[in-house]
């Protein structure tokens, strides 16, 4: 083991202005007795290019001090060992790149919200202060066997050190000299760089001092709050001498994290050594810009007396913190955005994973920062909650009833995921509020009205697309909702089954404003209906002429099976789907034929009251093998396979029949025989026909529920 530190440096002759640096910053001690350091020192031949570049003959005290504190890592370490994360379960190989230095800020002089000037201390947690923790800055390490470990190219590092050649051993903008790396030393470990390395602002400093951002930073500093810090008053005021009290910076606990934060989340206390922040920031520029077309857009509609109701983002806050809040955070990053993973690492909006929309080219500007990665980009990132479906009503302040009820049942998170397309049809405050319903942040529940009708009807008013692309205003078909109920479109129409006659789509809104889907506007709700699926049966039964007519007739009278009082179909059970197979009126004929139904086996003339218990049980088990239990399928081309039918055998079992083909112009099924029954799909038919949870079809012929 070699001397301390701070001797073999000066037996090597070559560190003297390092030396001087210590001596200023009164590490001098430190160095040269008992402890466990990790230095970088410059020699004197980086210095006299640190000093030529600077253009100065002297390093002053401050710089100095500087330079040594920030050049002392705590406890020694060689470079093998600096990639490991040491974690409160001990070390995690190859998943460190930054160690906590000597060097902190202190107090400085700040404004607080009303522009009065103050003595700052910057927050050391996300969302807090604690006057144990000097909030030290970290110094970043860039070593091949890390790099490679996380799959991170060379051009990562040279991203932001453009200047600096990458040799697989690199300190911040320098690279340890591979013939004098891991000295051992009686206190710790000493590694050679090519370079001075002097502390890098913070990600709010470099913020604050950069005019290119200043609409950004003010949108930042409405999340800030300042109180006084007891501990850090008296500890300030013995230094100096001053009377006056110190402030803690602190950043609300709803951004992914605090700029000013030297310090990660603390969940483990060396947690910064594997992880740190990232953030990218929009020039004036790309802030205005986005912000006129999106964050305002809705706001500049005029209010009664013919004003904006809102002319800036300053007063946009005011009135909605929550845009502002998601804008933020939809460019802050809580773990380091590496150049390679820019389109792959998702941003503070956690709970959507959303990850950049901004390529590479855009940024203008990047800084190694101490507490993360900065990147300034001449276009605005476009967060999931104001582009995709959610994002319209999300902004637009008319439909924010509905907004708040489908965050209120928690169906709002789906909808602001990019990677899943749907259709929702807006409903407005005026809407909802003609039927009894508005929105009360006080209350507990603070939608007022049913909500379990409100519910029912945001779910048949959100379409899940699928890869599909259907062309609402022009197109026809049907379609399933978020709650596996379903509506038709056609030519500009919506239909459900509580609105036969149909809604209009007043509008679509621009598919290149949406990321994940289509947003139709309406002029009505798409209401439900509560009538018994055997009564929507019987609404096209009566008479002989009716298609539904000889299924409905052996229902009607089929006291085991229906209550042709309520319509009530027994094993039909409220909130659960169905599909109804009603064949049509001659393949009744033919069932009474095959025996399958009573009746005349040689004309085919059903008998619709059968006395004989066989042939009411015939009646039943025809009936029910022609309802599908729990599913409801439609010509949509989305669902086939095997599906249960109500009818069940003697063991049992539930008999099935199988989807063999579905699209949007044809639908089969076949029964445990091999027979297969197409749905009648020609206009005019009663197919798709939309009852309550249900669907009801015409089929061209009988199926049988046995050989």
């Amino acid at each position: 083991m070699g001397a301390p530190i701070y001797q073999q440096l000066q037996e090597r002759k070559n560190f003297t202005k390092f030396l001087e640096c210590v001596d200023k910053a009164g590490y001098k001690q430190t160095l040269s007795s008992a402890g466990s350091w990790t230095i970088f020192a410059p020699n004197d031949e980086a210095f006299d290019a640190f000093m030529k570049e600077m253009n100065v003959s002297t390093i002053d005290d401050s710089l100095a001090s500087k330079i040594a504190r920030y050049s002392m890592i705590y406890d020694g370490e060689k470079t093998a060992k600096l990639t490991d994360f040491f974690s409160k379960s001990g070390f995690v190989q190859n998943n460190a790149f930054r160690r906590r230095t000597v060097y902190y800020d202190f107090v400085y002089s700040g404004k607080d919200t009303s522009g009065t000037s103050i003595k700052v201390v910057s927050a050391n947690r996300n969302g807090s202060y604690l006057a144990t923790d000097f909030n030290n800055k970290h110094i970043p390490y860039f070593f091949k066997s890390y790099m490679e470990f996380k799959e991170l190219p060379a051009s990562d590092y040279n991203f932001f050190y453009p200047n600096s050649p990458y040799t697989g051993l690199n300190v911040g903008p320098a690279a340890i000299d591979e013939a004098n790396k891991d000295i051992v030393a009686e206190n710790g470990i000493i590694h050679v760089v090519n370079k001075v390395l002097t502390p890098p602002a913070t990600i709010e400093g470099y913020l604050s001092k950069n005019n290119d951002y200043s609409i950004f930073n003010s949108l930042l500093q409405k999340f800030v709050t300042y109180s006084v810090n007891v501990d850090i008053s008296k500890r300030y005021q013995a230094l100096s001498g001053s009377a006056e009290n110190v402030y803690a910076k602190t950043y609300s606990g709803a951004l992914g994290f605090s700029p000013n934060n030297e310090n990660y989340f603390k969940l483990d206390a060396n947690d910064a050594q594997q992880q740190m922040y990232s953030i990218t920031a929009p020039t004036n520029a790309a802030l205005e810009a986005y912000a006129r077309k999106v964050l305002l857009k809705y706001y500049y509609k005029p209010d009664v007396n013919g004003k904006p109701k809102v002319k800036n983002l300053d007063e946009l806050y005011q009135l909605r913190p929550d845009i502002i809040q998601d804008y933020v955070n939809a460019h802050l990053f809580t773990i380091p955005l590496w150049p390679s993973k820019f389109k792959t690492t998702p941003n503070a909006l956690t709970e959507l994973n959303t990850v950049s929309k901004i390529d590479l080219p855009n940024v203008v500007d990047k800084q190694s920062l101490s507490n993360g990665f900065f990147y300034g980009l001449n276009k605005s990132q476009e967060p999931s909650v104001f582009s995709t479906v959610y994002g319209r009503l999300n902004l637009d302040p008319d439909y924010n009833i509905m907004k708040q009820a489908l965050i209120y049942f928690g169906m709002h998170l789906t909808l602001k995921l990019p990677s899943f397309k749907y259709a929702i049809v807006l409903t407005n405050d005026a809407q909802l509020g003609s039927l009894g319903y508005r929105y009360d942040p006080f209350f507990a529940n603070p939608i007022i009205g049913d909500n379990v009708i409100l519910k029912r009807w945001l779910q048949s008013h959100i379409i899940p697309l699928g890869n599909r692309n259907i062309d609402f205003m022009n197109g026809s078909g049907i379609i399933e909702t978020f709650n596996g109920e379903f509506i038709k479109y056609d030519k500009g129409k919506l239909y459900s089954a509580g609105v036969e006659e149909g809604i209009a789509i007043d509008s679509v809104a621009d598919p290149a404003s949406v990321t994940n889907g289509q947003v139709l506007y309406a002029n009505k709700v798409l209401n439900y209906s509560t009538q018994t699926l055997g009564k929507k049966i019987e609404q096209y039964a009566s008479t002989a002429a009716d298609p539904y007519y000889n299924f409905f007739m052996y229902l009607k009278n089929n006291a085991l099976l229906y209550n042709a009082t309520t319509g009530v179909i027994q094993g039909v059970t409220d909130g659960v789907n169905y599909t109804v197979l009603v064949p049509t009126n001659e393949a009744i004929v033919e069932a009474v034929k095959a025996s399958l139904l009573p009746g005349n086996v040689t004309t085919g003339v059903p008998n619709f009251t059968p006395s004989d218990g066989i042939d009411v049980g015939k009646v039943t088990k025809f009936l029910q093998s022609h309802i599908i239990n729990k599913n409801t399928i439609v010509s949509d081309g989305q669902r086939d396979g095997v599906v249960e039918t109500l009818y069940k055998n003697s063991d049992g079992d539930a008999v099935k029949v199988t989807i063999t083909e579905n699209t949007t112009t044809s639908l089969k099924i076949q029964d445990i025989t091999g027979r297969v029954a197409s749905v009648v799909l020609t206009p005019g038919n009663k197919s798709n026909v939309l009852a309550n949870r249900a669907v009801i079809h015409q089929i061209n012929t009988y199926l049988k529920a046995s050989f």
